[in-house]
């Protein structure tokens, strides 16, 4: 029997950059990706990667629908007591 397999393969288009960082650092990130198997070239990218997108995160608006379910919206006395109302609901349900 024959199996035939198709790999896609995204080719990104990438850039050299470089970044002046103190020696001591330097040799800490090199250990730092050895230990993990990895390289510091993908490190540094990952984390742009994650700091780009948390940036882009951070400029969603949300909708008036999705805003309208903040619990910004719910008047809860400053004294109300969350696991008495819990067992009190519990109680209710479970023994009738």
């Amino acid at each position: 029997m024959m199996f035939n397999f198709l790999i896609l393969v995204s080719v990104m288009e990438t850039v050299t950059m470089n970044l002046p960082i103190e020696m001591q650092v330097a040799k800490r990130i090199k250990r730092y990706a050895s230990a993990r198997k990895t390289t510091v070239s993908s490190i540094v990218e990952n984390f742009f990667t994650v700091v780009t997108i948390a940036d882009k995160a951070d400029d969603t608006e949300i909708s008036p629908l999705v805003a309208s379910f903040s619990i910004n919206n719910v008047n809860v006395p400053v004294d109300f007591d969350y696991k008495t109302a819990l067992a009190d609901a519990r109680n209710e349900k479970y023994l009738r």
